[in-house]
């Protein structure tokens, strides 16, 4: 299948904006091995504010250093992270230079590559257990921090529209596990799919 990079200006808006116009596209990773495709089932904006508050949930809240350097570049990049000192989580950075803003992709539906998505896994049967969180899309989808800060409008590593538009009704609530954040977590940033059986658990 042949996939299509969203262009540079689709990533120039705020995290807000962009992360429920990520759902129904699709993660896409070639690598050496072959390509992974999936479609964004759930997101997470991160960063900005909400009604004149902070988001105190977000990596950049306390200001640049080198982990978070990726999310004060210019959207249109990746930012991946570990979580808990094994897990990576694969975000897209948004909004011009110095903002700070990235989209966590929470969960995909996967598309192609399966065979090796399950591989990755260490499993055996396909289920929603595969993808339904941003670790194990990751661990799936074989993304790790050599993809950090990686240009997504070039190859390797990008979101592509989908050939046809599935319909679909967005579901939105308050982000989920960041119960550090006292403001942030309260701030309804969480998009998904309503219905999709690849939406992780809350």
């Amino acid at each position: 299948m042949i996939y299509t990079p969203w262009p540079k200006e689709a990533y120039q808006d705020k995290a807000s904006v962009v992360a429920p116009a990520l759902l129904g596209q699709y993660l896409v990773h070639e690598t050496p091995q072959g390509t992974y495709a999936a479609r964004i089932v759930e997101t997470e904006a991160y960063g900005g504010f909400y009604r004149r508050q902070a988001d105190d949930g977000s990596h950049a809240f306390r200001g640049l250093t080198k982990r978070t350097e990726p999310m004060f570049c210019a959207g249109g990049i990746s930012y991946v992270y570990l979580i808990y000192g094994m897990y990576c989580c694969m975000n897209v950075v948004t909004s011009p230079a110095g903002s700070a803003q990235a989209v966590l992709i929470r969960a995909v539906e996967p598309v192609e590559g399966i065979e090796r998505m399950m591989a990755n896994r260490g499993m055996t049967k396909m289920s929603r257990n595969l993808t339904n969180g941003p670790g194990k899309l990751c661990q799936a989808m074989g993304i790790t921090l050599a993809q950090n800060r990686m240009d997504l409008c070039g190859s390797g590593l990008y979101i592509a529209r989908p050939a046809a538009r599935q319909p679909f009704h967005t579901g939105r609530s308050p982000r989920i596990h960041i119960d550090y954040a006292v403001k942030g977590k309260h701030f309804p940033w969480r998009f998904y799919i309503q219905d999709n059986p690849f939406v992780s658990k809350t």
